[in-house]
């Protein structure tokens, strides 16, 4: 799956899941890679992903007023004699800038996208157009990781080394990716006990028992 955006005055943001990573990068307008990281899926867990929407409506109000207020006499004088004079094209050039001022700061600061995992946080320009796309590049990441892991270290064998392995166990409940239930399958299948939390009786640590 892969994901881009174009940023005016910033660049290019590219993001691909590949078969055993996640691969981000990011160039200015000229084409030069800025950030350029592979991240392997052992890396990404635990994967967070927020949306900030914030427009300043009554900015915005009072700056359409201004420019509203600034190109009445020079609109009122084209209506009336069919002649633009400079200040209808100095207020043409102003609100020229004001649109691009404006819809920059919507990518940059009113509405972003921010995607974090555990060595990684990246922040995109939040497009409604583009909801759709970066929500299912979150949910797809998460899913990819968790299988991956699932596959290269949810199994276990009982005639190999115990305690790596039920360490691994652990580490893979601890993100999410084994059921309670899963990890304690097999944790028990590694021990052969039911629990491998110490049982307490008269004051005294016991044995846990074993199945048979």
């Amino acid at each position: 799956m892969i994901f881009n955006q174009k940023q005016l005055f910033l660049g290019t943001t590219h993001i691909a899941l590949r078969a055993e990573s996640l691969y981000v990068c990011k160039r200015n307008p000229q084409g030069v890679a800025t950030l350029e990281t592979e991240i392997p899926y052992e890396e990404i867990l635990p994967v967070k992903a927020s949306e900030y929407r914030h427009i300043p409506t009554n900015q915005l109000l009072l700056t359409g007023l201004l420019l509203a207020f600034l190109g009445y006499a020079p609109l009122r004088e084209w209506l009336a004699t069919g002649e633009a004079g400079n200040q209808l094209y100095l207020w043409v050039v102003i609100l020229g800038i004001n649109a691009l001022a404006m819809w920059l700061r919507f990518e940059q600061q009113w509405s972003t996208f921010r995607l974090q995992t555990a060595h990684l946080a990246l922040t995109l320009a939040g497009r409604p157009w583009q909801r759709k796309q970066f929500r299912a590049l979150v949910a797809e990441l998460e899913r990819r990781t968790k299988t991956y892991l699932r596959h290269e270290y949810g199994q276990v064998n009982p005639l190999g080394f115990i305690e790596p392995q039920l360490r691994r166990v652990a580490w893979l409940r601890e993100l999410n990716v084994l059921s309670a239930r899963e990890a304690q399958a097999l944790s028990t299948r590694l021990t052969g006990r039911r629990s491998t939390e110490p049982l307490k009786g008269m004051g005294q640590e016991l044995e846990s028992p074993y199945l048979n």
